[in-house]
C-alpha cells in the first residue's frame, strides 16, 4: 500500500508539467493571433498611404456619360460576328484600318508595315518608319499606320500615329510625307494622328486623338479623359493645314457624310459620334450625331445600305459597365493606373465583340454581336463592300471576313 502511494505521488509532477506546456501553447497561439491581427490591421492602414505615395501617371477628369442604352430592339444581342472567318492568323498584327480597291485590300500593322493583300496573297507594300520595330520604345521611330483611304488618283493616303500624313504609291511602294508630325498645327504638334477621310476637292480631314498622349499611351489618354483631341484639314494644293475643331476627348474615327456636307467624328472617351458641319447654316459647328453608343467607338465607315458602321473597342453592358462607373468616379481610374500597367488594364477589359450601324440621323438600325468574344472580341473598323464585311482590329493577330448573306436576318 505504501509503495503504491509513493508511485501515485511520483506521477503527479508529470501531470502538472503537461498542463504547463499546454498553457504555454495557448499563450503562444494567442500571441500569434494578436500578431497576425495587428499585422493585417497595419497592412490595411498602410495601403492608402502607399497608394498616396505612388505617383499617378494621369490626371483623371470627371467624364459625363448619359445613362447607357438598354440592349433591346436593334441592340438585342445576337451571334452574327461569330460567323466571321479569321484571315492570316498570326501573320498580320493589328490591322487597324482597311481599304478595299477592287481585288486589292490594304491595311497597316502594329509593326509599322503597310500590307497589300491580293487574291489571298499577303505582302509588304512599304514601311513608313525605320526598323527596329516590335518593342514599346520602338514605336515612335518605327511608326504605326492607322487610318487610311484611297484618293481619286489611286494613291493610298495614310495617317501614321507618330510620323504624320503620307501618300503611298500602291504600284511601287514609294511614299511621300504630306505633313510630318514635327510640324505644329495651330501652335500644337499632332501627337496622335489617327483616322482620315478625303473630300471631293481633295481636302484631307484628319483626327488628332491627343496632343498630350501618343499612341503607346492610348489607355492613359482614355482613362484620363483629357480633351485635347481635334479635327484638322490638310490642303494638298497649298500644303497647308487648318484646325477645324478642338476639345474632343480621344478624337478617333473620321468619315464624310454621304452628301459631303459634314464630317462624322467619333470620341472614344465620350462613347459618342459628333457631326462637324462643312456646309449649310451650321457651317463650322459641332453637333451631336449619337451621344450614347453601347460602347467606346473606334473608326466609322459608310455602310453599303446607306448608313455608317462603327466599330467598338469595348462595350457598355446595361447590367454593369466599368466604363460608366469609372467615368463618374475619376479616383477609380487614378488607382487603376497606379497599380496596373497598360497591358494589364487591357486584360481586364471584358471580351465582347460588337459593331453598330447608324442611319443618316445617328440612330442605331442594326448591330452585330459576339457575346463570347471568342471569335471577335473587339472591332476597330468595318469595311463594307456590299457582299463582304472586312473587320479590322487594333491589336488582334488577324483580320476577319463576314459575308453579308450571313447577316440578312438582322432587323
Amino acid at each position: 500500500m505504501e509503495g503504491e502511494g509513493v508511485r501515485r505521488r511520483g506521477k503527479q509532477p508529470k501531470v502538472e508539467e503537461k498542463e504547463v506546456v499546454e498553457t504555454k501553447k495557448v499563450h503562444r497561439s494567442v500571441g500569434w493571433l494578436k500578431a497576425a491581427l495587428t499585422s493585417t490591421f497595419l497592412t490595411f492602414c498602410a495601403i492608402p498611404l502607399i497608394l498616396m505615395l505612388i505617383p499617378t501617371p494621369i490626371k483623371p477628369e470627371y467624364i459625363r456619360l448619359p445613362q447607357r442604352p438598354e440592349w433591346t430592339d436593334t441592340l438585342r444581342p445576337n451571334k452574327h460576328l461569330q460567323k466571321a472567318k479569321k484571315l492570316f492568323y498570326d501573320k498580320i498584327q493589328g490591322p487597324e484600318s482597311l481599304v478595299v480597291d477592287g481585288d486589292y485590300l490594304y491595311t497597316g500593322t502594329a509593326d509599322g508595315k503597310i500590307m497589300e493583300i491580293y487574291k489571298g496573297e499577303l505582302r509588304v507594300l512599304t514601311r513608313l518608319g525605320q526598323e527596329p520595330c516590335g518593342r514599346f520604345e520602338d514605336e515612335p521611330t518605327c511608326g504605326r499606320p492607322l487610318g487610311m483611304r484611297m484618293d481619286k488618283d489611286g494613291y493610298l493616303i495614310v495617317a501614321d500615329a507618330y510620323l504624320g500624313l503620307f501618300k503611298v504609291n500602291v504600284a511601287t511602294g514609294d511614299k511621300t510625307v504630306l505633313w510630318p508630325s514635327s510640324e505644329p498645327i495651330n501652335g500644337r504638334r499632332p501627337n496622335f494622328m489617327n483616322d482620315l477621310d478625303i473630300g471631293p476637292d481633295g481636302t484631307i480631314y484628319v483626327s488628332d486623338s491627343s496632343t498630350k498622349w501618343d499612341r503607346r499611351h492610348n489607355r492613359y489618354c482614355f482613362f484620363e479623359g483629357e480633351s485635347s483631341g481635334r479635327l484638322f484639314s490638310y490642303n494638298p494644293t497649298t500644303n497647308t493645314t487648318k484646325e477645324l475643331v478642338t476639345g474632343i476627348p480621344f478624337a478617333n474615327g473620321v468619315t464624310l457624310t454621304r452628301d459631303k456636307s459634314a464630317i462624322l467624328l467619333t470620341s472614344t472617351t465620350k462613347a459618342a459620334v459628333y457631326r462637324y458641319n462643312l456646309d449649310g447654316p451650321n457651317k463650322g459647328k459641332l453637333e451631336d450625331f449619337n451621344n450614347n453608343l453601347p460602347g467606346i467607338p473606334d473608326n466609322i465607315r459608310r455602310s453599303a445600305k446607306g448608313g455608317y458602321w462603327v466599330g467598338l473597342a469595348g462595350v457598355r453592358k446595361p447590367e454593369f459597365s466599368l466604363i460608366d462607373l469609372s467615368a463618374a468616379n475619376p479616383w477609380i481610374r487614378g488607382i487603376v493606373t497606379k497599380i496596373f500597367s497598360q497591358e494589364m488594364i487591357m486584360k481586364m477589359v471584358p471580351s465582347y465583340g460588337l459593331v453598330v450601324e447608324l442611319n443618316e440621323y445617328g440612330h442605331i438600325v442594326r448591330t452585330l454581336h459576339d457575346p463570347s468574344g471568342k471569335v471577335i472580341p473587339s472591332v476597330s473598323e468595318v469595311e463594307d463592300t456590299g457582299t463582304v464585311l472586312y473587320l479590322g482590329s487594333y491589336n488582334l493577330p488577324f483580320l476577319s471576313k463576314l459575308y453579308a448573306v450571313d447577316i440578312l436576318d438582322v432587323a
